[in-house]
């Protein structure tokens, strides 16, 4: 088994060490073997390898009940140190075993593995293929609500299915599990989870109240990684409340803790947050270097969800001292992990087995509801007579009632038909008469001005006896001048008078004060921003604004960033934010998104998306100037 494993990790070694020594030289300045700020290590090596003698110990099993206890020790090992890869390794080959042997109690054993897998893939940030092995679990538990392994995967489930985007449905499991948990560990592990929901919903006062629930058990009951995992938490609700040097204090305790207990996976995660609180703090130097070991740590140990974040934390880095060169290559590392996450789902079987669940969970509350009709039956046998005269007139009153309720439904329903075409016609009207004005008006010029001009050029040049060259061109200039005076007319009166960049940036301030998402804009060159050709600068300005609109109302995001800027003769527009994201072939034909390309074509510019549900939503813009 361990060579199988060493075969498999050999295929990656040479291209990791190449990456890693690169970055170790170019990223962090100062770093060898082991660096840091203040006592941060990037491992050139993975630094949780396991003793044979839990290898010897597979080896030597009698039979398969011995061995798969061993290797669920082996998967223990790896799972308290975050080696992602051993456990989803060794938890895929001891499912296949245990699926092949004879062995009591097979179901649960097969239950209590795939929920490990899960828990893996859920950490490593494949959120289709954690939910998938969470299915595989439940089925494997035989559905019973008060078994142990059962809600140890709906804990899993609920969570999966929140960041995935059904959050009422994930929420629901959630408080379920904490009503129906058959242990005291189990109903602290859904206290967890929940005070993550309301983290993300902004209840920061809620979320701190489930995750102290959650730490007191777990330091009460000696669960250590899960103690420091709640405190991590802790110190990111202390950081959205603004408290940035008590959420400093809370994290270093965590990631100093993190390393001398070898929870290297906690470890990284923990420079991440630290990352995010030296860029709040504007300390660029120190979110770049700790931002840069932990993408080292997670190419490293191959973990994904870890090195998306960092290259995020990083991108914002750079861009926020102005090196958009740098910011701007971090995107292709983006839009790498980004592949490599789609890719290692497997949606397909996600779905077959999610309409599987939902009609085992039908069959059961098919047959609780036939249950509960034969007791109902028999009550009502009891009391027939007296209880079926009583539904007779309470029918009859229903029947007069609905009649009632439905024609007065029709008569505010024809109202408000009537009402809505009213304002509909009042605003084609409106629309028309504008239109109407101020064509009216462009002819009324045209006619005036310059078909007068035309008209005595026309003359002049006639009379091929007196040609005055000299009235025919200041005629013509004239004529050329109204022209572009006219032009000038039709362009909004707000970009002639102001700068481009002055126009952008009000925008922007007038929609953060009236909106509870943290938006930041930058622009760079702002000079050379502003000599941009005034129609690009009104195609730039609707583009912005329509981006903003669909993140506000669609995205639930907490932070937007804009960033505008003109390099290699290109302007670039890069949107973000950290909102629920969208499937892209379900949005590909909106109406929204053709009016973004329709402008863009105009311009002659191109567009890059890269957006996936409950990972926020990136968008690239350029545009070139010759």
């Amino acid at each position: 088994m361990r060579i199988g494993y060493l075969k498999k990790e050999m295929r990656l070694f040479f291209v990791k060490q190449v990456i890693i020594t690169v970055l170790l030289f170019f990223a962090l300045e100062g770093m060898s073997q082991s660096v840091g700020v203040q006592g941060f290590k990037a491992f050139g090596v993975n630094p949780t390898i396991p003793n044979d003698s839990l290898f010897s110990k597979i080896n030597k099993a009698k039979d398969f009940k011995a061995k798969y206890d061993a290797t669920f020790d082996l998967i223990e090992f790896h799972r308290e140190k975050g080696n992602l890869d051993s456990i989803i390794y060794y938890g895929n080959k001891l499912y296949t075993e245990t699926t092949k042997n004879k062995l009591i109690d097979k179901e649960n054993h097969l239950s209590k593995v795939s929920s490990i897998v899960a828990e893996g893939k859920l950490e490593k940030g494949l959120f289709d293929e954690a939910l998938k092995w969470y299915f595989k679990g439940i089925e494997h538990s035989n559905n019973k609500p008060d078994d142990e392994l059962f809600v140890k995967n709906r804990i899993g489930l609920g969570a999966v299915k929140y960041v995935r985007g059904k959050e009422e449905e994930g929420k629901a499991i959630i408080e379920e599990c904490i009503e129906n948990a058959p242990n005291e560990k189990l109903k602290h592990d859904a206290f967890y989870e929940l005070g993550f929901i309301y983290y993300t919903q902004r209840e920061y006062e809620k979320a701190r109240e489930n995750y102290n629930k959650a730490r007191l058990h777990y330091v009460a009951e000696g669960f250590v990684k899960e103690a420091l995992e709640t405190d991590l938490w802790l110190g990111k609700v202390l950081k959205e409340e603004g408290k940035i040097t008590e959420a400093l204090d809370v994290c270093y305790y965590v990631f100093n803790e993190s390393l001398s207990k070898g929870f290297f996976t906690l470890y990284a995660k923990t420079g991440n947050t630290l990352g995010i609180l030296y860029l709040k703090e504007k300390d660029y130097e120190n979110a770049k270097k700790i931002l840069s070991t932990v993408y080292i740590n997670s190419i490293q140990w191959a973990n994904l969800e870890i090195e998306r974040r960092a290259i995020l934390g990083l991108q914002n880095a750079y861009a926020s001292t102005g090196d958009y060169k740098n910011a701007h290559a971090l995107m292709t590392q983006l839009n790498r992990v980004n592949n490599e996450i789609l890719v290692s789902q497997n949606k397909q079987q996600v779905n077959e087995l999610e309409v599987q669940y939902k009609t085992l969970e039908q069959k059961q509350e098919i047959e609780r509801q036939k249950t509960m009709k034969a007791y109902i039956l028999i009550a009502f046998l009891i009391v027939l007579i007296p209880v079926l005269a009583l539904l007779y007139v309470y029918y009859q009153k229903l029947q007069t009632q609905s009649k009632l309720n439905k024609t007065l439904e029709e008569v505010n329903q024809q109202k408000i038909t009537t009402l809505l075409k009213d304002q509909e016609l009042k605003l084609v009207k409106a629309s028309l008469e504008g239109q109407n004005n101020e064509r009216k008006r462009i002819a009324r010029e045209l006619h005036d001005s310059i078909g007068g001009n035309l008209a005595t050029i026309k003359l002049q040049l006639s009379n091929k006896s007196k040609l005055e060259e000299e009235s025919i061109i200041k005629q013509v200039d004239e004529t050329y001048n109204q022209v572009r005076e006219l032009s000038h007319n039709l362009m909004p009166k707000k970009f002639k008078d102001s700068a481009f960049t002055t126009i952008i940036t009000e925008y922007i301030n007038n929609v953060k004060a009236l909106s509870k998402e943290q938006i930041t804009l930058q622009i760079h060159p702002t000079e050379e921003v502003d000599k941009i050709n005034e129609n690009l600068k009104v195609e730039l300005y609707k583009i912005i604004q329509e981006l903003l609109t669909n993140a506000l109302k669609h995205a639930k995001a907490t932070q937007i960033d804009i960033q505008l800027s003109l390099f290699n003769n290109t302007i670039q527009l890069l949107f973000e934010d950290d909102g629920v994201g969208f499937d892209q072939e379900k949005v590909k034909y909106g109406l929204g998104f053709q009016n973004l390309k329709d402008r863009l074509k105009t311009v002659k510019g191109n567009i890059l998306i890269n957006s996936f549900p409950s990972r926020g939503t990136v968008i690239d813009i350029n545009v070139p100037l010759n």
